[in-house]
């Protein structure tokens, strides 16, 4: 008797999870400048804060980052397709 080995190959789809929303931060980038942008909700209030920061500093290089939660789900096939 033989043992025989079944593959079985299943598709995943990667997404942002539902209830979460995408996080943006900056911090500068200008040697021993300690400035860091408030994490938000929102990229845009991001971006003004770093605008707002190169306005009274001079400073003009930053790190934005951004995260989000994210699921990852097999991917079902649709029947009678």
């Amino acid at each position: 008797m033989t043992a025989k080995a079944v593959l079985r190959y299943a598709r995943y789809l990667m997404h942002r999870h539902p209830s979460a929303e995408t996080t943006a931060t900056a911090r500068c980038l200008a040697p021993g400048c300690p400035w860091t942008a408030v994490p938000t909700g929102n990229a845009d209030v991001c971006t003004d804060l770093c605008i707002q920061h190169a306005g009274r500093t001079g400073h003009m290089s930053f790190l934005r980052e951004f995260s989000e939660v994210a699921v990852v789900e097999p991917v079902r096939p649709v029947i009678g397709a």
